[in-house]
């Protein structure tokens, strides 16, 4: 067992922090919330681009002296400003939720919905789409998908800031990762290289926001990145 010093950062702040090798994720949270007021089960923790397991220990997770560790979610007090007002316990069953989504939907290519922007094909100067393989997210944005309207927008993932952006010609939507309550996939038949995915941002799946085409090599890591390894 060995001491280890590292930096803990959360959004514009950041915390010198001491624990020990055999501590664990899930005690990194429990700090992390004292410091930054953000509850335990709405908590990622990045470190090297990936997020830890709760059960892990600093040093299975390879944490080092003078590292930065990430530290990505919102507090109590903003959830409620932008959402309908939520105690701890109904956040926490929310936080479930989230994590229990499927790994892949079936019933949704078929939709008439989804049918139309599908209709439209690969979008041009698309990234290129792999089946049957899982890679991480890339470091540029992931460019190009049709969104809801059929305009083609690209996905960047800014980690910093606790936000998915997905822009357009248009305009920038950016939403905050931990409002995102569920995630639906369902690779396209005939070409399972890509993918349709949901992100459901409100109480209801009416509130999903729907991207088509996004590279089906790219849809674990998105899911992993927005409710963690136990929500695959």
């Amino acid at each position: 067992m060995s001491e280890i010093k590292f930096k803990l950062k959360y959004r514009k702040q950041m915390y010198p922090v001491t624990m020990q090798s055999t501590d664990t994720i899930g005690k990194l949270k429990e700090e992390a919330k004292k410091l930054t007021g953000i509850p335990v089960n709405l908590q990622k923790v990045m470190y090297k681009g990936m997020q830890k397991n709760n059960k892990k220990t600093l040093e299975s997770a390879k944490f080092k002296n003078n590292c930065k560790v990430l530290i990505i979610g919102s507090t109590f007090k903003e959830i409620t400003k932008a959402n309908i007002p939520l105690s701890e316990k109904d956040l926490e069953n929310e936080v479930q939720d989230r994590n229990g989504s499927e790994d892949e939907d079936q019933d949704i290519c078929t939709q008439k919905e989804h049918l139309k922007i599908l209709e439209k094909g690969i979008p041009s100067n698309a990234h290129v789409g792999i089946k049957n393989k899982h890679y991480p997210l890339p470091t540029t944005p992931i460019r190009y998908v049709f969104n809801e309207k059929g305009d083609k927008v690209q996905l960047i993932f800014k980690f910093t800031q606790d936000q998915l952006w997905i822009g357009s010609s248009k305009s920038t939507k950016k939403i905050p990762l931990s409002h995102i309550k569920k995630v639906y996939s369902q690779r396209i038949p005939d070409i399972e290289q890509y993918s349709v995915l949901g992100l459901q941002i409100g109480n209801t799946k009416k509130s999903t926001v729907w991207l088509y085409f996004v590279p089906t090599q790219f849809i674990r890591a998105i899911k992993n990145s927005i409710l963690g390894e136990w929500g695959l």
